[in-house]
């Protein structure tokens, strides 16, 4: 007679389940159209599975601004020191179509570049999804 084990399905199921937000946030596919806006740096979240920041724009819709993985972006040389609450700053990114989401190609202030995505390969973000390459 045979005995049927659950846990494989019961692992296979959680793999799935705890994987999956992590597969979603990746990639740029979700993001479908370019932007260039003007904001200000309300909230600085610098760590975790990627650095952001929370800005406000001139009509006051906040924006979710999601920037490179810390450990980039820190050998790049974007730090805490880099840019503060209250900074305005303009940018250009990929804005998500559904909730006011943006993956950040480039950030200046005061037209100097203070930002620039770059990907694992050493390619920045906007030579791989826009007509330009480099902020």
């Amino acid at each position: 007679m045979m005995i049927f084990s659950p846990l494989p399905i019961l692992a296979m199921f959680i793999f799935l389940l705890t994987s999956s937000p992590s597969w979603a946030h990746h990639g740029w596919s979700a993001y479908t159209a370019d932007i260039g806006i003007d904001v200000v740096i309300s909230e600085l979240h610098l760590g975790g599975s990627h650095d952001r920041l929370t800005a406000v724009d001139s009509e006051g819709q906040e924006w979710d601004l999601w920037l490179a993985t810390p450990q980039r972006n820190r050998r790049l040389g974007f730090n805490e020191d880099t840019l503060s609450v209250g900074d305005s700053i303009d940018l250009i990114g990929r804005l998500h179509p559904s909730r006011p989401e943006i993956k950040v190609h480039c950030i200046y202030m005061s037209e100097e570049v203070k930002y620039t995505y770059y990907d694992f390969d050493g390619t920045t973000s906007l030579s791989k999804h826009s007509d330009r390459d480099q902020c």
